[in-house]
C-alpha cells in the first residue's frame, strides 16, 4: 500500500490519471469543519510519491471533489467550491505538477448548487461535467468542452436535463466521450463527440427493471466502455456492470478515418472548400458521416476515395 498523503489532516475525494510517464493524484485537503483546498502530487510507475501535495485551487474556503485528466501535453484539473466564489473551476498543471497559468471559471453562480464535477480528455480536448442542482426538486447533468489552451469550444451542454434527479455523473474519454449518471434509479449514458456534439440520444445502461441504482462510473477500453454502479439487490447493495457500449465507432463503419490521421489543419469557415474531388466525404470525430456544412466547432475528417485524408479542426 502506498501512502499518497498520510498525516493528521483530512484528505478526501481523490482522483487519478496517467500521462504515460507518471500518475497524477488529486484530492481535497483540510481540517474537520475547516478550510479545504485542492492539491496534487505525482506518483511514478514504481509507486514513488514525488510531491507532498501541491495546492492548485483559488484559495477559496471550501474546495471539493477535484478531478484530473491529461491531454495536449499537460494536465487539467477541475473542482467545485462550496464557498464564495461558488462554481466549478479549472486549472492547468505542468508535468512537474505545478500550476500552469491562472485558474479559470467553468461555471459560476451566486449559490452553492454545483456538485460532482468530473473531467476526461479526447486528444487535446477536455470535457468537464457537473451536477447543477435545483434544491429539493431536480438535478441536471451539464458539461462544457475546453481545448488545450483553456478556451471554451462549446457553451454549456445540456447532457441530461428535465424533471427529477439526474445525479452523480462520471465521464470517460478516448476518441469521444461517454457520460454516465444515475437517472432516478436507472443508469443512463450519453455519447459526446470531442467537439461537444451529443451523439444521438441518451440510452439505458442498466437493465429496464425498476430499482435503486447509484454511484455509476465508467472507463474506456480498447473496444468497449465498461460502466459500473451500486444497486440495491435482495436486501443489500451490490456492484453491477455493463460492457455493451462500444468505446468508438468501428473502423469498418468509416474506412480509414480513425486509422490514417494526417497533420491537422486549423479551419475558420466552410470545411468542404478543402475538398479536391466531388466524391469527398466529411466525417466527425466519431466516424459518422456529416451531411451539409457543420456549424459546430470540433474535429472532422475529409476523405477522398479513402486515400487522401485531411484532419480539420474547425474553430468557428
Amino acid at each position: 500500500m502506498i501512502p499518497i498523503k498520510d498525516d493528521g489532516g483530512v484528505e478526501r475525494e481523490p482522483d487519478i490519471a496517467f500521462n504515460g510517464t507518471n500518475y497524477m493524484a488529486v484530492w481535497s485537503e483540510g481540517d474537520f469543519g475547516g478550510m479545504h483546498t485542492v492539491r496534487a502530487t505525482r506518483v511514478t510507475m514504481q509507486g514513488v510519491v514525488l510531491d507532498s501535495g501541491i495546492p492548485f485551487g483559488k484559495d477559496s474556503y471550501l474546495e471539493y471533489r477535484p478531478g484530473i485528466a491529461f491531454g495536449g501535453g499537460r494536465w487539467l484539473a477541475v473542482w467545485y467550491t462550496y464557498s464564495e466564489p461558488y462554481g466549478v473551476f479549472a486549472r492547468f498543471l505542468n508535468n512537474e505538477g505545478q500550476p500552469d497559468g491562472e485558474a479559470f471559471d467553468i461555471t459560476t453562480s451566486p449559490y452553492g448548487n454545483f456538485y460532482e464535477p468530473d473531467i476526461a480528455s479526447a486528444g487535446a480536448y477536455f470535457l468537464v461535467i457537473w451536477n447543477e442542482q435545483t434544491p429539493y426538486t431536480a438535478d441536471d447533468v451539464l458539461g462544457m468542452v475546453v481545448d488545450s489552451s483553456g478556451t471554451a469550444v462549446t457553451g454549456v451542454i445540456p447532457i441530461a436535463v428535465g424533471p427529477g434527479f439526474q445525479s452523480r455523473p462520471r465521464v470517460s474519454g478516448g476518441n469521444e466521450f461517454l457520460v454516465v449518471w444515475d437517472d432516478n434509479g436507472e443508469i443512463r449514458g450519453q455519447k459526446i463527440s470531442a467537439g461537444g456534439q451529443l451523439s444521438g440520444t441518451s440510452f439505458e445502461i442498466s437493465d429496464p427493471t425498476a430499482g435503486d441504482r447509484q454511484s455509476a462510473d465508467v472507463a474506456s477500453g480498447t473496444h468497449n466502455c465498461m460502466a459500473i454502479w451500486m444497486q440495491y439487490n435482495a436486501g443489500s447493495y451490490d456492484i453491477f456492470g455493463n460492457l455493451d457500449t462500444p468505446a468508438r465507432i468501428d473502423n469498418a463503419d468509416a474506412p480509414g478515418v480513425l486509422v490514417q490521421k494526417k497533420v491537422p489543419t486549423i479551419v475558420s469557415g466552410p470545411l468542404r472548400r478543402y475538398a479536391r474531388t466531388e466524391d469527398a466525404v466529411l466525417y466527425d470525430v466519431s466516424g459518422r458521416t456529416v451531411t451539409g456544412e457543420p456549424g459546430t466547432p470540433g474535429i472532422y475528417f475529409l476523405v477522398e476515395s479513402h486515400d487522401r485524408i485531411m484532419k480539420l479542426i474547425k474553430v468557428h
